[in-house]
């Protein structure tokens, strides 16, 4: 959906003039790999929640997932403030600018659902610790 719907936005990143879509390419194809893992452990984890070992991949999917929607979320921010000017100079449509702005708040959005599941099972792992605790006394 983003690729499409940001075509044509060209922006300059670290000195390079570039279309947004090509620029995001990396980060999605990280994302999606990483949803797709996220998948695997969580559907492992229905089987046994109790997982030391699933639970911490999970915890460390989840951290590179923020990071990598922290640094696309970055990318747009950044891309908005130029396509805002290039709306004004009348180089961007209204269009795109609705566009970039639905694929912000997107992202925030996917940002604060991976934030709040690393919690719950940075939570968990905790719980399961003392779990063991419990059972060594």
């Amino acid at each position: 959906m983003a690729s499409k719907a940001l075509k044509g936005i060209t922006i300059e990143i670290g000195g390079d003039t570039t279309k947004l879509d090509k620029a995001l390419q990396a980060v999605n194809k990280r994302s999606a790999e990483l949803s797709s893992e996220l998948g695997e452990v969580n559907r492992l984890l229905k089987l046994d929640p109790g997982n030391a070992d699933l639970l911490a991949q999970k915890q460390q999917i989840l951290a590179e997932a923020v990071s990598n929607t922290r640094e696309k979320l970055e990318t747009l921010r950044e891309a908005e403030k130029q396509v805002q000017a290039q709306f004004e100079r009348g180089e961007a449509s209204e269009e795109q600018v609705r566009a970039l702005q639905r694929e912000i708040i997107g992202t925030s959005k996917k940002l604060e659902t991976y934030e709040r599941a690393a919690r719950e099972t940075a939570e968990a792992v905790e719980d399961l610790g003392d779990s063991s605790a419990d059972v060594e006394d």
